[in-house]
């Protein structure tokens, strides 16, 4: 964390401008307009969900300076994220837009698998969208937790068995 936040801060020196495209040029991921584009778009008619921790609410900042419809936009992760007091997540979200933050807790850490305990052991930080698809899948299925972490470790099996 304190190197992340000397690379922030070293970063955040080259910011010579409020203008957030000047801003984004300099300390940007190419990925956060892109998708804040995608979001403004979508979101005037449909429903989105942000689907990503800390670096959707880097996107969720970009957006809340080019435009997006609120009521349409949700951003959702697993409680790795939520949990974790060093993303600032559950504080960040608020102070940028007045969205739903939907957090899932996928019981990895019940896993049989070591490989999958590691994420909810804090070994694995990257969940490429994990909690917004996770989210996504309960809703559309019904599924809960429980059954999600059933198919996760029937798949986690199926792939390093057949190797």
């Amino acid at each position: 964390v304190e190197l992340k936040n000397q690379i922030v801060n070293s970063a955040l020196e080259r910011v010579d401008s409020d203008d957030p495209y000047s801003i984004i040029a300099k300390v940007g991921d190419p990925m956060i307009p892109f998708v804040a584009g995608m979001l403004s778009s979508a979101s005037d008619v449909s429903k989105v969900m942000l689907a990503g921790g800390t670096q959707m609410t880097a996107v969720l900042a970009f957006a809340s300076k080019i435009g997006f419809n609120e009521e349409n936009t949700a951003i959702g992760t697993t409680s790795y994220i939520t949990d974790d007091e060093s993303a600032n997540f559950k504080s960040l979200v608020p102070k940028i837009s007045d969205i739903p933050a939907i957090s899932v807790n996928p019981g990895l850490k019940n896993s049989q698998y070591s490989g999958l305990r590691a994420f909810s052991e804090g070994f694995a930080k990257e969940g490429v969208g994990a909690g917004g698809s996770i989210i996504s899948s309960m809703l559309k299925t019904g599924n809960d937790s429980a059954k999600f972490l059933e198919l996760t470790e029937k798949e986690y099996h199926r792939l390093f068995t057949s190797l």
